[in-house]
């Protein structure tokens, strides 16, 4: 299980550096790397702030965090058939959608 690459990895797809992202959450940017980079596992309470942060369960960031190591041998052909589905599938809802500017909606003339 990798928590701190899939807390990177929904960051980045969400366009959040790690300072705006440790702002949100109330802790140093530092604080932030160590997580990320699985140097610290971080407390339960860290750990749920960051997710209400980036919007998404914390369900969801430990399904994100599943590995094949995690898998015994013996399923790990099921694993390989279902999890990019679900790989998937958390992309899309933790990605954030970019909406047009305002000042670039062009109106169409009849």
């Amino acid at each position: 299980m990798n928590l701190g690459k899939s807390i990177q990895s929904i960051r980045k797809r969400q366009g959040l550096t790690q300072e705006v992202l440790a702002g949100k959450v109330g802790i140093s940017r530092p604080s932030l790397s160590q997580i990320e980079n699985n140097s610290v596992r971080p407390e339960q309470d860290t750990l749920k702030r960051i997710c209400e942060a980036l919007e998404v369960p914390e369900s969801l960031l430990y399904i994100h965090s599943f590995e094949k190591e995690d898998v015994p041998a013996s399923k790990r052909s099921m694993y390989e058939k279902l999890f990019p589905i679900i790989q998937h599938m958390i992309q899309e809802l933790t990605t954030e959608e970019k909406k047009p500017d305002a000042g670039t909606d062009q109106v169409q003339q009849p």
